[in-house]
């Protein structure tokens, strides 16, 4: 729309919880390039962005997690006292029309707060990009050849807030607790919080450098103070952090050997619920370089 006849009519009508508290809230589009997310793209405002929260009872059970990670960012950086609580309180099903509702609009109004102010995110709205520092990177390699979790957007974010939590402890901006508080809101969600154990911690690395947020200075990272806050360092919230920092974290939030992570991306072993014997070594007989797991014994850490 950005681009026909140098821009045309654009309305947004979501349809997925993913795209409605997010992917459609928005000014900025893009497409997926093969070196990585949103490397092609324009600022370009929508005439009007339709939200339907009814449509969301006609999706498959696995499309609400997917869209709960963004909405489980946000709880985290930015609302403690409305997001965060429905979040908390809620001990119902992920598909109770009043709750998605409830969550589905806070989301929205949390968005615009930051956008409207900071439409090119470099102060309030940094806390967009918390967790998809490493996300992005997690989730393209997820979507190799012979993967055997292919990450949906909204898994691959709730790992990185898993990763980004941990870097923030590492460089002393919070205590662990924020850890811990990450990994238990994003499993009641049914979201991983763990790097699936066939990815590469140098297949993550090298994609990390293909990101927007990667520059000389080192990967610019959102980190928290505490729930609901992001750490700041004289008003800059996009910090710089070294690699082997980031390594480390990732590291430690990878899974053991042999953890199935049920991934919802869009290609791969979709939505199964076990990965036989037979799945693993047939994911294994590739002749791509880090497509597969080796056909000797258990699969190895780093493929």
């Amino acid at each position: 729309a950005s681009t026909i006849h140098r821009g045309i009519g654009l309305v947004h009508f979501p349809t997925t919880l993913l795209a409605q508290v997010d992917a459609a809230i928005s000014h900025k589009q893009a497409v997926n390039a093969p070196h990585g997310k949103n490397l092609v793209g324009a600022y370009y405002a929508p005439l009007s962005i339709i939200v339907d929260p009814d449509v969301l009872q006609t999706l498959q059970d696995w499309l609400l997690p997917d869209g709960f990670g963004e909405i489980v960012k946000h709880a985290l950086c930015q609302d403690t006292d409305v997001l965060l609580k429905l979040l908390d309180d809620h001990d119902g099903p992920m598909t109770d029309a009043d709750f998605l509702e409830r969550v589905t609009r806070r989301t929205i109004e949390l968005k615009c707060e930051v956008i409207d102010v900071d439409p090119k995110e470099k102060r309030e709205a940094i806390v967009l990009i918390y967790g998809h520092e490493l996300a992005h990177a997690i989730e393209t390699v997820s979507h190799r050849p012979g993967s055997l979790c292919c990450l949906s957007h909204g898994q691959a974010v709730a790992i990185g807030c898993v990763v980004s939590a941990r870097v923030s402890v590492a460089l002393g901006c919070c205590d662990s607790s924020v850890v811990d508080r990450t990994i238990s809101l994003c499993q009641k969600y049914h979201l991983p919080t763990q790097v699936p154990p066939d990815q590469s911690i140098d297949a993550i690395m090298r994609a990390l450098r293909k990101t927007k947020v990667y520059t000389s200075e080192g990967c610019q990272f959102a980190l928290l103070e505490r729930v609901g806050r992001l750490f700041n360092v004289d008003a800059e919230y996009h910090l710089p952090v070294a690699d082997d920092i980031i390594r480390q974290a990732t590291l430690e939030t990878m899974a053991p050997v042999g953890t199935v992570i049920l991934g919802v991306g869009s290609s791969g072993f979709l939505r199964r619920k076990t990965v036989s014997r037979n799945d693993l070594l047939e994911a294994a007989d590739k002749n791509e370089p880090g497509a597969g797991w080796t056909l000797e014994g258990n699969a190895p850490h780093a493929c």
